[in-house]
C-alpha cells in the first residue's frame, strides 16, 4: 500500500502509474527513484508506462518521453503510412474506431475522405469518415464537422413533458399547453423552445440548475408577470432569452444575473413600466438592449449597470419625462442612444450621454469648457493656438538648452537655473503637443471616447506633466529673482548663489514639484481622476464647481503661486527703484545699462502677471460662488497658462547679448566673406583688362585697391563695433 500526503491510501501499483489516485495526485510526485514493474518502461519524468505503448505515436508519459528517439519503421504492402510517419492498417483508412487508439494518432487517416465509399454496415458522415453504428445516436458527436451521427436520434426528453418534440439537442415544446417546465429534460439539450405555454408559476430559482449548458431559452407567450431575482443565474452558457408578450411590469434587481454570455435579448410586447437599481446586471456582453414601445415611465439610477459592452440603447416611445443622474452609470461603450417623443429633461454623469440624446430639450452636465460632441477642442483659434504654443515652446526651449550647454558663460549659476527653466517650459510644449496629438486622433468622434480617454493613464500623465512644468517653471522663476535681487540690491553685504547652492535648491525645487503633480496620482478617493475633470487634463480650479481635491487645486495654483508672483513682482519692482535712485550717481554709461536692465524687469513681471494674475483673479472670483463664462475658462487654460513656456525663452537667452552677439557676429562674418569672394572676382578681371589695355590702367588698379582696402576696414570696424557694443551692454 501507499499512503499520500493526505493519509489516504491506494494500491503500491497506482503509485507513479501516469493516472491520479490519490485525492491530493501526490501518487505520481517524486517517482525518479521509484521501480517500475516488469512489462513497463520508465519516462524521463519518473513515471511508468507499458513497454508496448514506447514509440506508438500516442504519447503516454507526461513529458512525452516515451515517444522521444524514435526511429520510422518501413510500412508493409498492407498498411499505409500516416502525416506523422506511423504505419497503420489500410482498413482503417477513413474509418473513425471507438479505440482510443485506433488508426493514426495524428487522425491523418481520416483526411480527404469526402469521395470514399463505405464498407457495408457502416455509417458514412457527410463529408466522411465512417463510424461504426455503435457511434451512432449515443450522445456523443463523433462528425465533427456535421453532426450527422446524432441527427433524426430517437431519444426521450422529458418524461414531464412526453407531448414536447425532441431532435438533436433542441426540445420544441411550443404551444403545447404545459404548465411545468421539463426540468427533467436531459443534459445534452441546449436548446429549449417553450413559447405558447403557461409557465408563470411553475419557475423558480431552482429551474434552470440543472441545464447550465444552456444556449437558447424561448419563454415568450407564457403569461409571466415577474422575473424572480438569480432565476437565470446558472446559465452561464445562454446566448439568446425570449421574452416577448408577457406581461412583465417591473425588472427588479439582478433579474438577469448569470448570463454573461447573452448577446440576444427580446423583451418586446411586456408594457414594462419600471427598471430598478442593477436591473440588468449580469449582461457583460450584451451588445443592444431593445426597449422601444414598452411603458417605462422610471428609471432609477443604476438600473444599467453591469452592461459594460452595450452599444445600442433603444428607450423611445416610452412614457419617459426625465432621467436621473446615474442612470446610465456603467454603461461605457454606448454608443447609441435613442430617446424619441417624450422625454424632455435628462440628468447624466457624463455629457456623452447628451451628444447620444440630441432631441432632449434639458440634458445636463453640458459639455465642459473645451470639447464638443465631436472635437476635444472644439474651438478653431483655441485649437491653433495649441499647436502654435506647443511648436514655439518646445523649439525656442530645446534652442535654450543646447545654446546654454554649448557656450560657456561668466555667470555660470544664472545659466543652470535658465537650463532648468527650459526643461520646465518645455515639459509645457511637450503637454500641448500630446493634447493637440488627441485632439487630432479623435477629431468628429471626440465623445464616444471622452469618458475613457479622461480616466486613461495618457491623461493623468498630461496632467502631471503639465502641473509639474507649471510649478517647475514658478520655483526656478523665483529662485532666478532671489539671485539677481542680492546681487543688484546688496552687491557687498550678501554672497550670490553659488553652483553648489544652487544645485540643491534646485533638486529640492525638482522634488517639490515632482511631489506636487504626483500626489493626485495616488489611488486615494480625496482626489477621484483629479486630472481627468476636463478633457485637456487640466486641475484648475477657476469654476465654481467644487468637485473632490479642489481645495488641493486652490492651494498648488492659488496659494503657492500667488506667494511665488508676489516675490517675483516685488523683488523686481525692488530692483527697478533702485535702478532708478542710482541712476544720477553713476556714469553715463552705467546708467544706460541700468535703464536696459529695469526696461527687461518690467518686461519679465509683466509677462509673469499677465500669465498668473488671470488665473488668480479667476480662482478668486470661483471662490465667491461667481460664474465665469465658459470660453473665459477655455481661453485661460490653453492659452494663458502656457504662454510663459514660449516667451521665457526668448526674454531670458534669445533677446540676451550672449546670444545675440554670437549670432551678430556670424552674419557679419558670413556678409564679409561674401564682399571678399566679390573682391577677388573684381581684382581678376581689373588684372584681364590692365594685361589687353597696357599701362594705360595703372591708375585705375591703384584706385580700386584703395577703394577695397577703405571698405574692408570699414567693415572690420563695424564688425568690431557690433561685438563690443553688445559685450559692453551686456556687463
Amino acid at each position: 500500500m501507499f499512503r499520500c500526503s493526505s493519509g489516504q491510501c491506494i494500491e503500491a501499483e497506482g503509485r507513479c502509474n501516469v493516472s491520479f489516485d490519490c485525492w491530493d495526485k501526490s501518487d505520481e510526485l517524486e517517482c525518479k527513484y521509484v521501480p517500475c514493474p516488469s512489462g513497463m518502461s520508465k519516462c524521463s519524468s519518473g513515471q511508468c508506462v507499458y513497454s508496448s505503448t514506447l514509440c506508438d505515436f500516442f504519447i503516454d508519459c507526461p513529458d512525452g518521453s516515451d515517444e522521444a528517439n524514435c526511429e520510422l519503421k518501413d510500412c508493409t504492402p498492407e498498411e499505409f503510412r500516416c502525416e506523422n510517419g506511423q504505419c497503420v492498417s489500410k482498413n482503417q483508412r477513413c474509418y473513425l474506431s471507438s479505440e482510443s487508439h485506433g488508426g493514426c494518432a495524428d487522425n491523418s487517416h481520416l483526411n480527404n475522405c469526402y469521395n470514399f465509399q463505405c464498407a457495408p454496415g457502416l455509417f458514412r458522415c457527410r463529408h466522411g469518415p465512417c463510424l461504426n453504428k455503435s457511434l451512432i445516436c449515443n450522445g456523443e458527436i463523433n462528425c465533427n464537422d456535421t453532426w450527422d451521427d446524432e441527427e433524426e436520434c430517437p431519444f426521450s426528453c422529458s418524461e414531464m413533458a412526453p407531448q414536447c418534440e425532441c431532435r438533436d439537442t433542441h426540445i420544441n415544446c411550443t404551444n403545447m399547453g404545459i404548465s411545468v417546465f421539463p426540468v427533467d429534460a436531459e443534459k445534452e439539450i441546449l436548446w429549449f423552445y417553450l413559447g405558447g405555454n403557461q409557465l408563470e408559476y411553475s419557475l423558480t430559482n431552482e429551474t434552470f440548475r440543472p441545464l447550465s449548458r444552456m444556449v437558447y431559452l424561448d419563454l415568450s407567450n407564457n403569461s409571466l408577470s415577474r422575473l424572480i431575482p438569480n432565476m437565470f443565474s446558472t446559465l452561464w452558457g445562454l446566448t439568446a432569452l425570449n421574452l416577448q408578450n408577457n406581461r412583465i411590469s417591473v425588472i427588479g434587481n439582478n433579474s438577469f444575473q448569470g448570463l454573461p454570455s447573452l448577446k440576444g435579448l427580446h423583451l418586446r410586447g411586456n408594457n414594462i413600466e419600471v427598471l430598478l437599481p442593477m436591473a440588468f446586471y449580469g449582461l457583460s456582453s450584451l451588445p443592444n438592449l431593445d426597449l422601444h414601445g414598452q411603458r417605462i415611465r422610471l428609471i432609477e439610477p443604476e438600473a444599467f449597470v453591469g452592461l459594460r459592452n452595450l452599444v445600442t440603447l433603444d428607450l423611445s416611445y416610452n412614457d419617459l419625462t426625465f432621467l436621473r443622474d446615474g442612470v446610465f452609470k456603467g454603461m461605457m461603450l454606448l454608443n447609441y442612444l435613442l430617446v424619441v417623443n417624450k422625454l424632455e429633461k435628462l440628468f447624466t454623469d457624463e455629457f456623452r450621454f447628451c451628444c447620444l440624446a440630441r432631441d432632449v430639450l434639458h440634458c445636463t452636465p453640458p459639455q465642459d469648457e473645451f470639447s464638443s460632441c465631436e472635437d476635444l477642442m472644439s474651438n478653431m483659434v483655441l485649437r491653433v493656438c495649441v499647436w502654435a504654443l506647443a511648436l514655439v515652446a518646445t523649439v525656442g526651449n530645446l534652442m535654450v538648452i543646447a545654446c546654454r550647454a554649448r557656450y560657456k558663460h561668466c555667470n555660470q549659476v544664472h545659466s543652470f537655473l535658465i537650463i532648468n527653466l527650459a526643461v520646465g517650459d518645455l515639459l509645457m510644449g511637450s503637454y500641448l503637443l500630446l493634447i493637440a496629438l488627441v485632439d487630432w486622433h479623435f477629431r468628429g468622434v471626440y465623445f464616444i471616447h471622452d469618458l475613457n480617454w479622461r480616466s486613461s493613464q495618457l491623461c493623468s500623465l498630461a496632467g502631471f506633466i503639465s502641473t509639474f512644468s507649471s510649478e517647475l517653471s514658478v520655483f526656478t522663476l523665483t529662485v532666478i529673482t532671489l539671485d539677481r535681487f542680492l546681487v543688484i540690491i546688496f552687491p557687498f553685504r550678501v554672497r550670490r548663489l553659488e553652483m553648489k547652492r544652487t544645485k540643491k535648491l534646485m533638486a529640492l525645487g525638482w522634488v517639490l514639484a515632482i511631489a506636487i503633480s504626483a500626489v493626485p496620482l495616488l489611488q486615494i478617493d480625496y482626489f477621484n481622476n483629479f486630472y481627468g475633470r476636463s478633457g485637456v487634463c487640466l486641475a484648475l480650479h477657476i469654476t465654481p464647481d467644487k468637485p473632490n481635491g479642489w481645495e488641493y487645486s486652490v492651494f498648488v495654483f492659488l496659494v503657492l503661486n500667488l506667494v511665488s508672483f508676489t516675490i517675483i513682482a516685488v523683488g523686481y519692482l525692488w530692483m527697478f527703484l533702485e535702478a532708478r535712485m542710482t541712476q544720477h550717481a553713476v556714469h553715463k554709461e552705467r546708467r544706460t545699462s541700468e535703464s536696459a536692465m529695469a526696461w527687461r524687469m518690467t518686461l519679465l513681471v509683466a509677462t509673469d502677471a499677465a500669465c498668473w494674475v488671470p488665473i488668480i483673479i479667476l480662482g478668486i472670483v470661483s471662490l465667491a460662488g461667481f460664474t465665469v463664462p465658459p470660453q473665459v475658462f477655455a481661453w485661460v487654460a490653453v492659452f494663458v497658462l502656457p504662454l510663459n513656456a514660449a516667451v521665457n525663452p526668448v526674454l531670458y537667452t534669445l533677446s540676451t547679448a550672449p546670444f545675440l552677439t554670437p549670432a551678430r557676429h556670424g552674419f557679419l562674418s558670413f556678409r564679409r566673406s561674401c564682399k571678399m569672394s566679390l573682391s577677388n572676382d573684381q581684382r581678376r578681371t581689373f588684372t584681364s583688362n590692365l594685361n589687353n589695355h597696357g599701362g594705360g590702367g595703372v591708375e585705375l588698379y591703384s584706385m580700386t585697391r584703395r577703394s577695397l582696402s577703405i571698405r574692408n576696414s570699414l567693415d572690420t570696424s563695424v564688425t568690431e563695433q557690433g561685438i563690443v557694443r553688445p559685450l559692453h551692454k551686456s556687463k
